[in-house]
């Protein structure tokens, strides 16, 4: 050792516990929620906080995000994975859109039910509606029973338990009356 002790080592040593401690705090940010990991990215992108989004594009986060929410369940998409936009007024569900291509794929299933819509039509009338408008509403609700009834009745024997529950719940999502006035337009 030098003369006076040498100082050299303390150097190093600080260095070293600088990383250290460098190490740690990236090692506890790691371990925290969501939150605090945003509000840490957020402070190294704008340190002076005007800005609440990532200054530049393919930044870690693209917005500001706060981790689980404690009622998900009232918040849009907190029910699982349904569509985040819903079908506008109208416009046929995803599961009468499904129904509705199955019905057009099989030619003879399409006239099958384009017949089908033509005894509803036929039998409307017979009933001797008034105007129009009441025999294309019982011959759309006549066709819509039909329609709902005969597709469910082919349901696989063997789905049972949570399949079951799961075919039958995707088809109460179908518009029956949406794809029977379709078909009486035919």
């Amino acid at each position: 050792m030098a003369k006076g002790g040498g100082g050299s080592w303390k150097v190093a040593y600080a260095d070293f516990v600088t990383a250290m401690m460098a190490f740690f705090l990236v090692m506890w940010i790691g371990a925290q929620d969501q939150k605090i990991r945003q509000s840490v990215a957020n402070y190294f992108v704008d340190p002076s906080g005007v800005a609440k989004k990532p200054a530049q594009t393919g930044a870690t986060f693209d917005s500001i995000v706060y981790g689980s929410l404690p009622a998900n369940e009232k918040v849009d998409m907190g029910k699982g994975r349904q569509p985040y936009e819903q079908p506008k007024p109208g416009e046929p569900s995803p599961a009468t859109q499904l129904v509705n291509r199955w019905l057009h794929a099989d030619p003879a299933r399409y006239r099958y039910w384009l017949d089908q819509a033509q005894r509803s039509r036929e039998g409307a009338a017979a009933l001797d509606a008034r105007d129009g408008s009441a025999a294309r509403e019982v011959a759309a609700r006549a066709l819509s029973a039909q329609l709902r009834a005969e597709v469910t009745a082919g349901l696989p024997a063997q789905a049972r338990g949570v399949y079951e529950d799961l075919l039958v719940a995707s088809l109460n999502e179908v518009n029956w009356t949406q794809l029977a006035e379709d078909l009486l337009t035919k």
